[in-house]
């Protein structure tokens, strides 16, 4: 029975230890940061004083791990990047292998595909890294080398380029689930000139000045955000020359020592000449080729700043497990702006409205994508985020004609002095003590009572504004007055008007005490009504009488003295009596007492 017992216990105790979970919940973005170096300085893979030199390919002298943008050091995100021959920037995200290129200005964290996991690990090469070859685009000329292009006049980003219509197909098929995980930034295709022809990114990469900035809106591909060009149909694009620069390419120059070199030909954005585009090739060169040229495409994604990592280390074997939490996208209306272009579910979003000429803000409205109002309310401006993409509008009223609003009376407060037709005007009635309101009317300027309904609440008076000026009346009357009287004191402002509190105190007669306090009116009637008393000290309201304040009293009654009671003194002759008997029969005993003990002795 023992062991059965053990059994049982053992059995409970399991049930009762939480099982223990070995995972990771760290921000990305800060494990990142604090293991980055500054890449204007010299530093354990960095010979020069001056930095990392990009005019030439990263090594174990020009840079080789994880750096951040010396001149971004001082910002809320500084940029961070990974460079040369490394293997500890391996992620699972979405089901897919990625490789971490960079950070973004906001935090967010752009990955390059990188296959298909095998058992967890992300062990894949050449060809596995990417979704399949393609054409950049269809003719090799201008305006081809864009992203998007328009043969015509006008807007330049009019249709889709052949790589960018094969990545949306992809990502349309396997990454829908996870937009809301997906930061909206900027993708450049940087197609600005100099006066020569040449594109301006293959000049500052010829000088190597690589820069994440895109100089021109049009070609900052983004979804809908006001930083590009809101052209994208999803917040996917591939690689940049500059990126490649950074991450250890270098435009010409062999490089096969570093992380996005994969053997294999794949596309980059970023024009050459007018009838090519720069790509990494498969001998490790970032090199260029006609945009008809047959090349691989590996899509990018940006995560959103709030990216954690649940498990690994980086490393191929290991890659890091990432989650992100969904941010839902907030739609504005022309006339409305948010704090936010994105919130999660149950964040608190800032709404703010244009003042419009000729109109008065009544409120905002909340609807899903599909013009639902929700049930959602907006406090000082702020509202809750829902579980899904909103709408938001500000709901305005045509602004009618101002109306003056006076008083005849020096009683009267009036909070807004010019007030808009069919509108709430409202005022106060300061009533002098003892005094009521008579009757209040509203009346034009010519002295014709308006027939408008007055309402009253708490004191406050409101009605709504006529098409004319409106002056208003209030007549006061004195409320009436009586006096108190009685076996009292302490009255202070007899006589009394209707409504105050009336204070006194009874009169206290000597040898009586007070057993009752009640009021009368002149006819000796008695009244009912509250009154207080406190030992003494009273209190009522005064009614629409005389009052007369009635107490009754009870003679206190005198008490006799207590008998003191006799004691017996042992002096006394009784006493002395008492004392001689018991001596007496104490002798006796003795004598006994005596007798028996002989008795036994013998």
């Amino acid at each position: 029975m023992k062991k059965i017992y053990r059994l049982l216990i053992l059995i409970m105790m399991a049930t009762l230890i939480p099982m223990h979970v070995n995972a990771k919940s760290e921000s990305l973005y800060n494990i990142m940061k604090n293991n980055s170096t500054k890449d204007n300085i010299a530093s354990t893979y960095v010979e020069y004083s001056s930095g990392i030199d990009f005019t030439d390919v990263s090594s174990d002298i020009n840079g080789k791990g994880l750096y951040m943008i010396g001149s971004t050091a001082g910002s809320t995100y500084p940029i961070l990047y990974y460079r040369g021959s490394i293997s500890n920037n391996n992620a699972l995200y979405a089901g897919f292998c990625w490789q971490i290129i960079r950070t973004t200005e906001t935090g967010g964290i752009k990955l390059m595909y990188a296959g298909l996991p095998s058992d967890g690990k992300c062990n894949n090469a050449a060809d596995a890294l990417t979704i399949g070859k393609t054409a950049y685009n269809s003719v090799n000329n201008a305006p081809y080398y864009g992203w998007m292009y328009n043969t015509g006049e006008g807007d330049v980003n009019v249709t889709d380029s052949t790589a960018k219509a094969y990545l949306d197909n992809w990502f349309e098929n396997n990454m829908l689930d996870h937009v809301k995980e997906l930061e909206d930034t900027v993708w450049c295709n940087d197609r600005g000139m100099a006066e020569n022809s040449v594109f301006n990114t293959r000049t500052r990469l010829e000088e190597g000045h690589p820069t994440l900035a895109c100089a021109n809106k049009d070609d900052a591909f983004t979804v809908f955000s006001d930083k590009g060009n809101k052209k994208l149909t999803y917040p996917t694009a591939i690689i940049n020359a500059d990126e490649l620069t950074y991450a250890g390419e270098v435009l010409r120059k062999t490089q096969v020592d570093t992380f996005v070199n994969i053997a294999y030909s794949y596309w980059s954005m970023s024009p050459y000449v007018t009838n090519k585009n720069m790509y990494p090739n498969s001998k490790g060169v970032l090199n260029m080729n006609t945009f008809t040229y047959s090349a691989a495409i590996r899509p990018m994604v940006s995560v959103r700043n709030n990216a954690l990592i649940m498990s690994g280390t980086g490393t191929n074997d290991d890659p890091y497990v990432i989650r992100v939490t969904k941010k839902y996208r907030i739609h504005e209306d022309e006339y409305t702006t948010s704090d936010v272009e994105e919130a999660a579910d149950g964040e608190t979003v800032t709404l703010n409205h244009t003042d419009r000429s000729g109109y008065k803000f009544v409120s905002y409205k909340i609807t899903d994508m599909d013009n639902n109002e929700l049930s959602i309310t907006v406090n000082n401006n702020k509202f809750e985020m829902p579980a899904n993409d909103v709408k938001v509008s500000s709901i305005y009223r045509e602004l009618k004609e101002f109306h003056n609003v006076t008083t005849s009376s020096d009683n009267v407060n009036i909070e807004v002095e010019s007030v808009e037709e069919e509108q709430l005007a409202s005022f106060r009635v300061n009533i002098p003590h003892g005094y009521r309101i008579k009757n209040i009317s509203l009346k034009n300027t010519s002295g014709a009572e308006l027939d408008i309904p007055i309402e009253e609440k708490d004191g406050k008076y409101t009605f709504e504004m006529p098409t004319e000026d409106v002056v208003i009346d209030v007549e006061l009357e004195e409320l009436n007055k009586y006096p108190v009287t009685g076996d009292v004191e302490n009255l202070s402002d007899n006589p009394y008007y209707v409504g105050d509190k009336v204070e006194f105190k009874v009169i206290n007669k000597e040898g009586f005490k007070i057993t009752r306090v009640y009021l009368t009116d002149s006819e000796g009637n008695e009244l009912d009504i509250e009154l207080v008393n406190n030992k003494g000290n009273c209190s009522f309201i005064m009614p629409d009488s005389e009052v007369k304040v009635n107490v009754e009293y009870e003679e206190i009654k005198k008490e006799e003295p207590e008998k003191k009671k006799e004691t017996k003194n042992p002096e006394t002759s009784d006493n002395l009596i008492d004392n001689i008997i018991m001596l007496v029969l104490s002798a006796g005993g003795l004598v006994i007492t005596n007798k028996y003990n002989k008795r036994r002795v013998f």
